[in-house]
This record gives C-alpha cells, sequence and structure tokens, in this order.
C-alpha cells in the first residue's frame, strides 16, 4: 500500500463507509486493521454503516477520524431520507433505499450502483445517490449506473478486497471502470428532472408528491401484469429493472412534480391508512358481582377445547 500525508476529506455526497476505506488506504490499513485502531472490531464492515450507524460506532468514529459527530451522521442514508420525510429505522425493511444483502462481509444483492467513469477519476469515492432506488444513470456524465462487475457479474463490494480505491473486482480482478457504460437518453435525463423536483420539495419540508409516488409505484408493481410476478419489492430488483418500472410511470412522476398544488398535498404516510370506521368497543372489565364473575368463568371455561392425548389418559 501506498501512504499518504495528507488525508482524504469527506465530500458533501459521500457515504460513510466509503470515507472510512480512504482513509484506511491513506493509512497503510486494511478496513478490518483500520477500524481496530479505534478500538472497534471488524464486525463493523458486516453492518451496512452506510445506511445507518448506532452511537458507539459513531463517537469512535468522530474520535478516530477527528471530524464531527453530526458530520459523520449525516453521512449515511437515513439521514438523508430522515429529511426528506421518510421513515427510517436502524434493520428492517425501509422506502427508497436499495438493499445490498450484508452477510458478514459479503453482499448478496446488487443493491450498490457506481459510474465507471465516477470510478476512474483518482479522488473516487461513493456517491449518496448510488443508495436511492430512483436513481438509475450518473448525471454528471449521463451514463448507466452499474450494479456488478462487468466479467464475473459478482455483485459491487467497494470495502471488500480494497475494490473501491483500486476500483478492481475482488473475484476476478477485472477493471470497474474499463468499460464504459451505455448513455442514457434526452428522456431519461427530462424524467431524472422531474424526479429531483420531488425529491427537492421533500428535503425542503413538502413530502407529500415523494410519499404519493412511492405509493403509486408499489401498487403499480402489486397490479401491473408486467411487475406482478417480480416475488419481491421493487426496491430489491436491480438497476435496469428499476429503471423500466420508473420510464413506465413517467407521465405520473412529471404530473407530481409539475402540479401547480404539488406542495399542498396531503402527506397520508407510507403505510396504508388503517380502518376507523366505528367499532363497538367491547368491555374488557371484570364484573364486580362474584356471583356474575364466577359465572362468566364458567362460561369461558366451557368455550375452551382441551387437547385429547392418548398418552395422557388413564387405562383401566
Amino acid at each position: 500500500m501506498v501512504q499518504s500525508n495528507s488525508l482524504p476529506a469527506p465530500h458533501p455526497d459521500e457515504l460513510l463507509g466509503s470515507l472510512l476505506a480512504r482513509r484506511a488506504w491513506a493509512a497503510a490499513h486494511n478496513p478490518a486493521s483500520f477500524v481496530k485502531s479505534m478500538d472497534l472490531t471488524r464486525d463493523v464492515w458486516s453492518r451496512d454503516i452506510d445506511r445507518s450507524v448506532n452511537a458507539t460506532f459513531l463517537e469512535k468514529f468522530a474520535e478516530g477520524l477527528c471530524i464531527g459527530r453530526a458530520q459523520l451522521g449525516a453521512m449515511t442514508v437515513n439521514s438523508f431520507l430522515a429529511q426528506c420525510g421518510v421513515p427510517v429505522q436502524a434493520i428492517g425493511f425501509e422506502p427508497w433505499i436499495t438493499y445490498v444483502g450484508l452477510v458478514q462481509w459479503a453482499r448478496k444483492r446488487y443493491g450498490q450502483m457506481y459510474c465507471c467513469r465516477c470510478l476512474g477519476a483518482p479522488d473516487r469515492y461513493l456517491r449518496r445517490d448510488w443508495r436511492i432506488a430512483t436513481n438509475w444513470f450518473c448525471p454528471e456524465h449521463s451514463l448507466l449506473l452499474q450494479d456488478c462487475c462487468p466479467e464475473c457479474r459478482k455483485p459491487f463490494t467497494p470495502y471488500s478486497n480494497d475494490e473501491l480505491v483500486l476500483a478492481r473486482c475482488g473475484r476476478c480482478a477485472a477493471s470497474l471502470c474499463g468499460r464504459e457504460s451505455l448513455s442514457v437518453s434526452g428522456c431519461d435525463l427530462e424524467l431524472h428532472g422531474h424526479l429531483e423536483r420531488i425529491w427537492n420539495d421533500a428535503f425542503a419540508g413538502k413530502p407529500g408528491p415523494l410519499c404519493a409516488l412511492y405509493r403509486h409505484l408499489s401498487e403499480v408493481t402489486a397490479r401491473d401484469p408486467r411487475f406482478a410476478h417480480a416475488g419481491e419489492h421493487w426496491s430489491y430488483w436491480r438497476t435496469w429493472e428499476r429503471a423500466e418500472l420508473l420510464r413506465s410511470q413517467e407521465g405520473r412522476i412529471m404530473r407530481l412534480a409539475c402540479h401547480p398544488s404539488r406542495g399542498a398535498l396531503v402527506w397520508c404516510g407510507y403505510n396504508r391508512a388503517r380502518d376507523v370506521r366505528a367499532k363497538p368497543k367491547r368491555s374488557t372489565a371484570m364484573p364486580t358481582d362474584p356471583q356474575v364473575r364466577a359465572q362468566l368463568l364458567l362460561d369461558l371455561a366451557r368455550k375452551v377445547r382441551w387437547p385429547r392425548r392418548s398418552r395422557a389418559r388413564v387405562s383401566q
């Protein structure tokens, strides 16, 4: 490894794991030994720290990297989604985020996207937008995002075998920036502009259109014959599959982005509304009269059907 006297500075849209990997490379460490110098175990890399990070890890990272906790906490995807009014949690399903399927250090899913030309730059790092489900191409280079090795089709694992800092596959050693991706069309650029406007509205405190878009996409994938047999939620799909879904709903996305009253939409939440119709309430309090209480217990006992097992019977 090559040591560097200057420590890499975090970029405004960089993910937390990307900064740790670049700092480890600059300090001539692998990621596991680098976090060990912060009194942390290598289990840090078996968690999706790009999505969220707990308070203990955040305190150790802030002390080891000499960066404020608030700045490091803002380098996670959950921090950005929370500012857009999206309900977030440390583990489990979450709207708008792509899933990498972490199993220890291995990644089983294709949720981590990358731009081959961005990885070819000297100061390569992971963008936060590469974990958002509405992105399928790089706005800077107008190239389709990739999610696997172009040769062996292994999912992109940036923190394993120095795949990020070397821009090469950890399995077959193929270059991740040597093969150019397909360029996008003008329609894709226009559609991305509408999506960016919806996200900007949500970040500015108007999450109604973003929530409406998420619920609409979820309903389309459940009912439309083209997507109904996917077998899982559309956030788990590959990059090109999500792109086809967004292209098919271009009209709805444009209406949500360009409607004059898009900021006045009522935000009904990301979960389906519960049935709030008036229903008769059943009293669960026991009666105070001993006779009535005893009769109630007898009635309940008659309704219980105890299982009859042959070995529990007494033979005559």
